[in-house]
């Protein structure tokens, strides 16, 4: 009788402890489901965000449109079609028809000719040249990413950051790499060249920006284990071993005088260093890439490494979300394209004037998607 009660007590203690177990295991579970859900609403909350900054707007290409080919689509009945059913925003190039893709992501990618921190500028005059620019684009339709490239010599319209008189800002034509240096050499810089590089490009709505002090490049660079390329001129008096074809895996400073270094004495040399930053930036994206596939935080540790170095208007819930997306983009070396045009020598310095046509048509290749009418 004894050894029963003792065997009850013994299954009573057994199934409480379970019982403990198992109420505790729910509650790990119930934990780590709104953890998730959090998390996800953080994530989701991000992407909300970009697309809410530039919601409605549209590239103003439409007055610039030629449309051609109209006289056969008039004489197929094509063209009554066209009026019955047109949207506003739409455009009509080459006979065809176009709507921009609201759908994209675009972001300006400014390197600041700084070997130092980020600090604010007081004369509103040296907050630094944006000797490199990438306009960064997030195409969801077909899972890509591509890179437009601006040279920095390209004149457009610049805003001087002091004030007139009578309290404007005075507008120049000058190279846009001037603009970021008219202005606090923090966030103001920045959104004075986001908005020289939509003006230049139309008025396209770009979604964020990221500035970066050139400083940075190295630990940026270390971060992925060092970048392998091909020289593509001879920069041996800068990096050891750096003759034209040598293949080369960059480290440390290295890395920042092969994006970076130009003989200001050879003209159009901002040209062939524009084509070396293409290079180098195709193989650090696919490198990053293939790393944030394996760890979705190291968008973040870069994030948190480069704050001393880096101006961005990008939020922590706007990287997760980028970072979740992009994993699954595709990026080759044809997705890096620049602005054809003509490199004349101005009065100081070479001036670069992209050729309105090409521009045209690249515009419509890069943020715009054919309208098919039934």
């Amino acid at each position: 009788m004894q050894r029963s009660l003792q065997a009850e007590r013994s299954r009573r203690r057994r199934r409480r402890v379970l019982q403990r177990i198992l109420a505790w295991l729910l509650v790990a579970v119930l934990i780590l489901a709104l953890i998730v859900a959090a998390v996800s609403l953080y994530i989701s909350g991000g992407g909300r965000k970009l697309r809410e900054r530039t919601a409605g707007a549209t590239p103003n290409l439409a007055s610039e449109t030629v449309a051609t080919g109209q006289a056969e689509n008039d004489a197929e009945g094509y063209e009554p079609l066209v009026e019955t059913v047109w949207q506003e925003g739409w455009i009509r190039y080459q006979g065809k028809i176009y709507e921009y893709n609201q759908e994209i992501i675009t972001f300006l990618v400014m390197g600041i000719d700084k070997m130092e921190e980020v600090s604010e500028s007081q004369d509103a005059v040296s907050g630094g040249q944006s000797d490199a620019l990438f306009l960064v684009i997030l195409n969801p339709d077909d899972q890509s990413i591509r890179i437009l490239a601006i040279n920095r010599d390209t004149m457009t319209d610049v805003v001087l950051y002091q004030a007139g008189e009578d309290g404007s800002s005075p507008v120049v034509t000058a190279q846009i790499a001037a603009q970021h240096g008219f202005g606090d050499g923090r966030e103001r810089s920045c959104e004075l060249t986001r908005d020289a590089v939509s003006g230049l490009l139309y008025d396209l709505p770009i979604n964020g920006y990221v500035a970066v002090n050139m400083a940075a490049i190295p630990e940026l660079n270390d971060a992925l284990g060092g970048v392998d390329v091909m020289a593509l001129e001879d920069l041996s008096s800068r990096i050891p071993g750096a003759a034209e074809g040598n293949l080369l895996h960059l480290e440390g400073m290295d890395a920042f005088w092969y994006v970076k270094y130009r003989d200001t004495e050879v003209f159009e040399s901002a040209r062939g260093r524009l084509a070396r930053q293409k290079q180098y930036l195709t193989a650090f994206v696919k490198q990053a890439m293939e790393a944030t596939k394996k760890d979705l935080t190291l968008p973040i540790d870069l994030y948190g490494k480069l704050k001393q170095y880096m101006v961005t208007d990008i939020t922590t819930d706007e990287v997760m979300y980028l970072a979740g997306q992009v994993t699954g983009y595709s990026f080759e070396q044809d997705g890096i394209y620049t602005l054809e045009g003509t490199t004349v020598m101005g009065e100081k310095h070479e001036e670069f004037y992209p050729d309105q046509e090409a521009l045209k048509d690249l515009m419509i290749r890069l943020f715009y998607r054919q309208v098919e009418l039934p």
